[in-house]
């Protein structure tokens, strides 16, 4: 108990910088609509919610080329609609995961409505890693729609 406590005081205690911006009238307007509906009540929070997404995201696509771009520790998940029934696309991806067991927490299947199923799976580790995993996973033909969700841990 002592410890998580000490902890807690330890992430109070973070030092933060403090910014000043400019907005364009509508777009603040827009910004704390959207943050009463996400549930935010302090507007710096959800900026830095905002900011997380747009790090994460640049972190995510970045230029592939970038080699200090390329690497990073994350987590995130990789969302994936295909039609099971071409070229056998559920036994496929089960081979692909499998070659990609240490970073793969936990995989999800949905059956929707006839062929179509949606899967996700949750990965954590090396980022250049669950690109190839991506990679990979939307080479198969009967993939209609793949997503990733990266977040960095930073």
């Amino acid at each position: 108990m002592k410890k998580s406590k000490t902890m807690q005081a330890k992430k109070a205690k973070q030092k933060v910088n403090r910014i000043s911006m400019s907005l364009p009238p509508k777009l603040l307007v827009e910004f704390e609509k959207s943050m009463g509906k996400a549930g935010f009540t302090d507007r710096s929070k959800a900026i830095q919610a905002a900011l997380h997404s747009f790090v994460d995201e640049y972190h995510w696509g970045g230029n592939s080329d970038d080699d200090s771009n390329n690497s990073g520790i994350g987590a995130g998940v990789i969302i994936l609609l295909y039609d099971n029934h071409i070229y056998s696309q559920d036994r496929k991806s089960v081979q692909v995961q499998h070659l990609y067991g240490d970073i793969i927490s936990a995989a999800t299947h949905v059956h929707l409505q006839d062929d179509n199923c949606l899967e996700s799976i949750m990965v954590k580790g090396d980022r250049k890693k669950i690109r190839e995993l991506t990679m990979k996973l939307s080479q198969n033909r009967g993939i209609k729609s793949i997503k990733v969700h990266f977040m960095s841990l930073v």
